[in-house]
């Protein structure tokens, strides 16, 4: 049972975390950019350590934490973390299916954890009144992984380079969002060796979009979204010509 934990970065998502943390009886010690570290990189401490900043800082936090066994980390950053910074090792991953913007909070769907604390984790968080759930198979959490991985690549990049909300997004851009869903599965499915078809992410849209059709995208974190599409289509032969001129349009802007 987990009685302390580090949360570094408390942002959005973490300051979320941390609450329904601290309202289970968990004691979070905070990490921020400059306080906390001393014991947060201590390997001798025990405790786990919640990552929750953003895609770019995730590979300072880890160089800051390389004493730390891996096993102790719970990564929870969007995107796809392999093609960017390799094999992450035994660390306990999350996907949140949760937005949170000031006051605004809307659950999408219960986030998914995976990995050696995953269990440990998921108790405190729902008994502080988070929707979360435990995925215990690498090859169920792969396929959840891909299908938030393409979401963000739609609820983000498209929507900026259009400027539009994510509802216009999905009722006057049909075409392209069915090629970008197409070429994203392939490129991801390639990658990690698990079959997710273009139809099983437009069904993720459906399911969890309606809440929150007055999202207006961001060039944040391409290099972990579209980028790593394009670079895994690359890699496979998969052709993503829809993530690239995406990126093109966003780097001219």
């Amino acid at each position: 049972m987990i009685r302390k934990i580090h949360l570094i970065g408390p942002g959005e998502v973490g300051r979320r975390l941390a609450g329904a943390l601290r309202a289970s009886g968990v004691a979070v010690a905070e990490v921020t950019r400059s306080t906390g570290w001393e014991s947060a990189s201590d390997p001798a401490d025990s405790a786990p350590r919640l990552v929750a900043v953003r895609e770019e800082d995730l590979g300072t936090v880890l160089d800051r934490l390389g004493r730390v066994p891996r096993e102790r980390l719970i990564l929870v950053q969007n995107g796809f973390l392999e093609v960017v910074h390799g094999d992450l090792g035994p660390v306990t991953r999350g996907l949140i299916w949760f937005t949170s913007k000031g006051e605004f909070f809307a659950s999408l769907r219960p986030s998914l954890f995976h990995g050696p604390l995953a269990e440990e984790l998921v108790g405190p968080l729902a008994a502080g009144g988070l929707a979360v759930e435990c995925v215990a198979g690498r090859e169920a959490f792969r396929r959840e992984m891909i299908l938030k991985g393409i979401w963000n690549a739609v609820v983000g990049l498209p929507l900026a380079v259009h400027g539009v909300t994510l509802g216009e997004y999905l009722q006057r851009y049909e075409d392209e969002l069915a090629a970008l869903l197409e070429e994203s599965a392939a490129a991801a499915s390639a990658e990690y060796g698990v079959t997710v078809g273009a139809g099983d992410a437009r069904a993720c849209l459906a399911r969890t979009t309606g809440p929150i059709q007055w999202v207006r995208g961001g060039v944040k974190a391409i290099p972990w979204r579209n980028g790593a599409i394009v670079e895994m289509g690359r890699r496979h032969g998969v052709p993503t010509p829809v993530n690239e001129r995406l990126i093109r349009a966003a780097e001219a802007s």
